[in-house]
């Protein structure tokens, strides 16, 4: 074996990419897909905004590619009323004409990223220290429906019909777990009865009845060595939920026979047969800056996340799968 950071001939860098190609045709279904419809060519897309005397006002630069919009440099020369949002629409439209599924723009920490909040986009990933002092921040905007199906966050520690995300910044929460007694005590301090625990040398087992107006049941492994706490949510009739493992990211330790986590915001969700959904990455950041999380807890929760979303996807989008595969045999009642 010889490596060299030089290949020996100037084709070789255009076979590895043919390899590549191939590979990823042969071994996935969604790549098929998107080349037939889509095409393998990537295209590039532009929006311009001319002043008066001929000067650049702003502009857009894309490509479009696998039936996503990616933008890689939006700009505007100064502040002006709507025009960031106008170049965004445009950009829009002409992706919805050519059949996209979404846009994706990666901004830094000093770039606005709420701005893209305002005008739809969702943060899905951040890299704290890319530069170094800055955080690159991931934001995509659906423009087709979204495959979840709308999920959104189900706090598996409040019951109670008035537990709704607002989306008010709040310390990490903070549950316990009492293996002798019985009980789940939720972020509020309210008692909830545990039907069973389950100790193992990966982690605990909990089973619960819940009085949330959308499910009625709780499943939960709470996973130290993983920063992960594992839910499924056996939702009441009438409510249809596109997923299966909810998982938490969080920090997870026990006092002899009391559990406890302390939840780091970011949660992933599993679609059967789809990519995993990172979520509550704008929850993560806020907090952060406000000092409410630390940058090394921030910085190892993403790390946890962005790991763990890598290996289900190895794993055929299978949460279980990948548990078992590193010594963490997760089961449950369904």
């Amino acid at each position: 074996m010889r490596f060299t950071d030089s290949p020996d001939h100037a084709s070789d860098i255009d076979e590895l990419r043919g390899h590549l190609r191939i590979d990823s045709l042969t071994r996935s279904a969604a790549v098929r897909e998107a080349l037939d419809r889509f095409g393998e060519d990537p295209h590039t897309v532009t929006e311009f905004a001319y002043a008066e005397d001929g000067a650049i006002a702003g502009g857009l630069v894309g490509t479009s590619a696998y039936g996503w919009l990616t933008i890689g440099a939006i700009w505007v020369r100064e502040p002006r009323r709507g025009l960031g949002a106008s170049l965004i629409a445009r950009a829009e439209t002409r992706a919805r004409r050519a059949g996209c599924d979404g846009i994706i723009v990666r901004a830094l920490d000093f770039q606005s990223p709420q701005f893209f909040q305002r005008v739809g986009f969702r943060p899905s990933g951040a890299v704290i220290g890319r530069p170094a002092g800055a955080t690159e921040i991931t934001l995509v905007k659906r423009i087709t429906a979204d495959p979840s199906g709308g999920v959104g966050g189900l706090d598996a520690g409040r019951d109670d019909a008035s537990a709704v995300d607002d989306g008010a910044l709040h310390p990490p929460k903070q549950e316990s777990f009492d293996t002798v007694e019985l009980v789940n005590v939720d972020p509020k301090g309210i008692a909830r009865p545990v039907e069973t625990f389950r100790e193992e040398a990966f982690g605990l087992y909990l089973a619960r009845p819940a009085d949330h107006p959308r499910f009625g049941y709780l499943e939960s492994w709470l996973l130290p060595a993983q920063h992960l706490r594992a839910n499924i949510f056996h939702f009441r009739p009438g409510v249809e939920r596109d997923q299966r493992v909810y998982l938490d990211v969080a920090r997870i330790w026990r006092d002899g026979p009391v559990w406890h986590t302390e939840d780091w915001y970011l949660d992933l969700v599993e679609h059967p047969g789809r990519p995993i959904e990172l979520t509550d990455v704008d929850e993560l950041l806020d907090a952060t800056v406000a000092g409410l999380l630390s940058p090394e807890d921030a910085e190892t929760a993403i790390r946890v996340a962005t790991e763990a979303s890598s290996s289900i996807t190895l794993h055929g989008h299978s949460v279980d799968a990948w548990l078992a595969s590193i010594g963490a045999p997760i089961t449950w009642r369904e």
